[in-house]
């Protein structure tokens, strides 16, 4: 059984498999001779010390080419903070760090829409519901835990590092309660090794004022050289800032 780093390009033979494997994250990658086998599993083939049971996989008839591409993506949700632990002062910016975990993209042949096996999840995430009963949107959980530096998150090779940070341009104090990041509108960067999120830049000013978001390149976070390894699901900055500023003014609730 072969083994590898967690995203990249492979080439497997027919009667062959990889597996790719994090903790509790598990992927087994069988090629046959004109499709793939793909099995996920929680657990840990190599710490249990057998082989994966390819019998219970998905089957997918691609055709002839040897080439299996695993990329990094965001989840299929926007992913709410938690944020009840952090306040801003008036005319104050506040810059943090999140964790956001990442799901894997199974491409054959080459990274192309139609090419698109299957998109896996490699941890779970609660679903959630954001902002009032009759205008909100479906969402994902993403907790409460916050960092002031990237070597403070501690990422794991399932996890993006996301950047934010938050303009208080109102007169009154800010207490983040629920802040919600729409990850479609962000890109995936590589920089020495580790993946980050487009900077989510939020403007807040005032309660019963829509605020303005923004997800964007930082040279001074990603680095001039960053390499892009995934664009914004959703393109478009002005339908983003539709978006964002329609739900920018429900994020914060004042007491």
């Amino acid at each position: 059984m072969k083994t590898s780093p967690l995203f990249g390009t492979l080439q497997i033979q027919p009667g062959e498999f990889h597996v790719k494997e994090y903790e509790n994250f598990s992927l087994g990658i069988k090629r046959e001779k004109e499709g793939w086998i793909l099995l996920s599993n929680k657990g840990d083939w190599r710490l249990k010390n057998k082989t994966p049971d390819f019998s219970e996989g998905e089957y997918y008839q691609t055709g002839n080419a040897n080439t299996l591409l695993l990329t990094p993506s965001l989840p299929a949700k926007p992913l709410v903070f938690m944020g009840s632990k952090l306040n801003v002062s008036p005319k104050q910016k506040l810059t943090f760090y999140l964790k956001i975990p990442l799901t894997i993209q199974a491409y054959f042949a080459k990274k192309s829409s139609d090419n698109l096996l299957k998109e896996f999840e490699t941890q779970g995430l609660s679903n959630t519901w954001f902002g009032d009963p009759d205008s909100g949107e479906p969402a994902f959980t993403l907790g409460s835990d916050f960092f002031f530096t990237p070597k403070d998150a501690r990422l794991q090779p399932t996890e993006a590092l996301c950047p934010v940070s938050i303009l208080n341009s109102s007169a009154t104090v800010l207490k983040v309660e629920r802040m919600i990041l729409r990850v479609g509108n962000m890109a995936l960067y590589k920089n020495n090794d580790k993946i980050i999120t487009s900077l989510a830049a939020l403007d807040y000013k005032g309660k019963d004022v829509i605020s303005v978001a923004d997800y964007r390149f930082s040279k001074k976070i990603h680095g001039e050289k960053a390499e892009i390894v995934a664009k914004p699901k959703i393109s478009g900055s002005i339908n983003m800032l539709k978006i964002n500023f329609h739900f920018i003014k429900n994020i914060y609730k004042s007491e």
